[in-house]
């Protein structure tokens, strides 16, 4: 493909020479011309083939691309084996710049210098707009260093402003589109920026219309930065975001970058993006911006059957909720690399809770909203009319305080994937100050995770807080119509002296019914997640929850016992929030937290990934039940393993056939006579590397042991655990494990959710085991599970 392009490029300059014909022509490759409809004719996409630089982005493979001006090859740097991800173009194909980890870099002696006047132009199509750091355009392409006043910058800033920035006479020039002219995301646009020295203009154009223009100083002369490289999509002083990120990058489609030595009149730049218009019979194609699932193939670590961001970072997945035949998913989301940044609702729907389908982002930072500078954590209720409503956390720097809480309303009520959603442009809750407690004055800017419910004929929201000295609160307010909002008390206040790791601020409060389905009788959790103030130990770690009674009428909840429980041993289990489904069941969602370095997660290009959906009930010991969803079963591919009352080793003879990370399995042991007992999973048959989940005796404790667990230096290890008290020296284990995540239920009780990254390929083993003598198998299931397959959205 490259010597052909080679060719293409050769042929074409020999016709300018002859006939001055000045329009260079992407030609279109018969099988890719069919998805936009063009035939086998040719479509000029640049103003010239006259160009400094100028990249077609026509392979469709590989990690190369021709730059046809100088016909040479231009590596693309990408964190990933294979190739990067090639789309089609408007004309060709078009290369994907996935926000933090691919651009190309020309270097310094390798780029050809403009003179005097010059020209960029691009076919963009961002996929989202960064935040934009330090207030640095995400850069489409530059060479340039700013503290010396050198060089050029074409990029969009945040919401999508375009910007052209460059040195004049050791000055520094910047013009901005005007309010309202932004790159739209997932659409085509024609981007033109202009330096022109003869009539001392900066001209900046959209789609072939100029939308800002500024006079400079007569006899003006461009500054070059010729110590700097030339970088498409890479910002020349980005931001660091932490020791390996990066902002300023753009996050979306290119096709025909071009950098010229020469300006263009209006009328040829607009006559230009006319003929593309004209060709396309004034629609341009749709380009392919959704996140590709495939990239990380043959990822030994990412899950396949829970629920993961399609790419990039995630956080709490939050707001569940059924509607129309469809359960709804949203997670925090940063759609620019796999980490915490510039935060999104990510937004999926399933029939089931397991196989989920990926739908366009929900909510994003968006200009002239209350969310101008980050959407977070939330919820999800009906309104009046039965229609579903998002509540979340909204950030705009420049109120005070800086959070408050927001409302979302279908655009479509009918369409039963909820694709898109309005934000309202004012916020419903804003945080009071000087709110005093018993305990107290209320943290003044600590207010995030609306969750909001309905009981009887009102609203309640609760909003997550602390309070100063004291601990986590939970604040309540009441409405009649989801739109108004009064304070009204705190739910409950948390005691970090007592309790110190239920931290400084309580994130995601949520209160959910449970009951008892042999008796009838009902109670109400109330669960958070702790926030610390500064640097803790115990951060990321817990959800806390109490049971007890509430009281509508008199807003009071009033816990069993003062003492919070633990919901999850393994430490990895955070962000839970619970919904009643349509069958009345209790639903609680989680993310499992990975906690691998910056590095890892920099070359995998994801984070985080959810816990399986689990049903939480009240048992007959008037605690709390907890089991995975009945539909987990639908994963069920082939039962390798069916045992009753055996001995641990004629168990560990049926076990020893299976190599797998992608299994379940229900073990049931009597481990009267052992000291420690339970199950080594992901074993390596030399026990170079194990994982152990075992019922200490001695303790009444049931734990996780990840020692062994990985031979890599970097991924935590130790154990977690807590405390059980079996019934008739009966262990139940209800263990699922996939690739990285291993959730074990214990006698419906107690789960332990953690995360196992071992490095040998053969650390796929499972063996029962004691210590001090031999646990009895009173019962061994093992099955296979399929992958739930994710389809991303068309």
């Amino acid at each position: 493909m490259i010597k052909q392009k080679i060719w293409i490029g050769l042929i074409v300059l020999a016709i300018c020479l002859s006939t001055s014909f000045l329009m260079f022509t992407k030609t279109k490759q018969a099988e890719v011309t069919s998805t936009n409809n063009i035939s086998n004719t040719q479509l000029a996409l640049a103003l010239s083939d006259q160009a400094l630089h100028q990249w077609g982005f026509d392979e469709g493979n590989g990690n190369v691309t021709t730059d046809l001006s100088q016909l040479e090859g231009s590596n693309i740097h990408y964190t990933f084996k294979s190739d990067p991800e090639w789309k089609d173009g408007i004309s060709g194909t078009s290369l994907l710049f996935d926000g933090y980890s691919n651009w190309l870099e020309i270097a310094p002696d390798k780029v050809q210098k403009t003179e005097e006047s010059f020209a960029i132009e691009a076919w963009v199509a961002p996929r989202a707009y960064e935040w934009g750091d330090e207030g640095k355009a995400s850069v489409i392409i530059n060479q340039h260093d700013k503290e010396k006043n050198q060089g050029f910058v074409l990029g969009m800033g945040r919401h999508g402003y375009i910007t052209f920035q460059l040195a004049l006479n050791g000055e520094w020039y910047e013009i901005w589109s005007p309010k309202g002219q932004v790159l739209p995301k997932n659409q085509w646009s024609y981007v033109v920026a202009q330096f022109n020295k003869e009539n001392h203009k900066l001209t900046l154009y959209l789609n072939g219309k100029i939308v800002e223009e500024i006079e400079v100083p007569e006899n003006s002369l461009f500054t070059p930065a010729d110590t700097q490289p030339l970088l498409v999509g890479k910002h020349n002083q980005a931001v660091a975001v932490s020791d390996i990120f990066q902002a300023n990058m753009f996050n979306g489609l290119m096709d025909n970058v071009s950098l010229y030595n020469k300006v263009f009149s209006d009328e040829t730049v607009k006559g230009h993006y006319k003929e593309v218009l004209n060709y396309f019979h004034n629609e341009l194609p749709k380009p392919s911006t959704s996140f590709d699932r495939t990239v990380y193939k043959g990822d030994r670590y990412r899950p396949n059957y829970h629920f993961t961001a399609p790419q990039h970072w995630m956080n709490e997945p939050h707001a569940p909720i059924y509607y129309k035949g469809n359960y709804h998913l949203f997670y925090q989301f940063n759609p620019a690399g796999p980490f915490w940044h510039q935060i999104h609702w990510g937004h999926a729907t399933s029939n089931d809770m397991i196989h989920w389908e990926d739908r366009p982002i929900a909510l994003s930072p968006t200009e002239d909203t209350v969310a101008r500078d980050g959407v977070w954590s939330g919820s999800a209720t009906f309104d009046q009319n039965g229609i579903p409503v998002l509540f979340y956390t909204a950030g705009h720097d420049e109120m005070t305080p800086n959070q408050m809480t927001g409302i979302a309303r279908p655009v479509d009520a009918n369409d039963v994937h909820l694709n898109n959603w309005n934000m309202n442009p004012s916020p419903i809750t804003i945080q009071q100050e000087n709110i005093d407690t018993p305990k107290g004055k209320v943290m003044f800017g600590q207010f995030r995770d609306p969750y909001v419910w309905k009981d009887g004929d009102k609203w309640y929201q609760l909003v997550g807080s602390g309070v100063e000295e004291s601990g986590g609160t939970a604040l309540l307010y009441t409405s009649d119509d989801m739109e108004h909002w009064n304070y009204e008390k705190p739910f409950m206040i948390g005691d970090k002296v007592r309790f110190p790791r239920t931290g400084d601020v309580w994130e995601l409060p949520f209160l959910v019914p449970i009951k008892n389905d042999q008796t009838g009788q009902q109670k109400y959790v109330f669960m958070i997640s702790p926030y610390f103030m500064s640097s803790s130990p115990y951060a990321s770690r817990f959800t806390f929850y109490w049971i007890g009674t509430w009281d509508s009428n008199t807003l009071e909840f009033i816990p069993d016992i003062e003492e919070p429980k633990m919901f999850d041993y393994g430490e990895h289990f955070t962000g839970a929030q619970g919904f009643a489904d349509e069958k009345g069941r209790t639903i609680v969602t989680s993310l499992l937290q990975d906690r691998r370095s910056e590095i890892e997660k920099y070359e995998s290009g994801w984070a985080h990934g959810a816990g399986l959906p689990l049903e939480i009930y009240l048992n007959h010991k008037q605690e709390l039940g907890i089991r995975p969803i009945d539909e987990v079963q639908s994963l069920r591919s082939e039962e390798l393993v069916s045992i009753e009352n055996a001995t641990m080793e004629e168990a560990n003879i049926q076990l020893e056939k299976i190599q797998s990370d992608q299994v379940e399995i229900e073990l049931e042991l009597d481990v009267s006579s052992t000291k420690d007992a339970g199950l080594k999973i992901l074993k390596e048959r030399n026990y170079e590397e194990e994982t152990f989940i075992f019922y200490k005796n001695e303790t009444n404790t049931i734990n996780i042991d990840r020692g062994r667990s990985s031979k890599n230096p970097t991924i935590e290890k130790g154990i977690q655990g807590g405390e059980i008290v079996l019934e008739d020296n009966n262990l139940k284990l209800h263990i699922f494990i996939d690739k990285s995540i291993v959730e074990a239920y214990v006698n419906n009780e107690i789960s332990i959710s953690s995360r196992v990254f071992p490095m040998l390929e053969q650390s796929k083993g499972l063996e029962v085991y004691g210590i001090d003598g031999e646990p009895f198998v009173r019962s061994l299931r093992v099955w296979s599970l399929e992958t739930a397959i994710i389809k991303e959205r068309d």
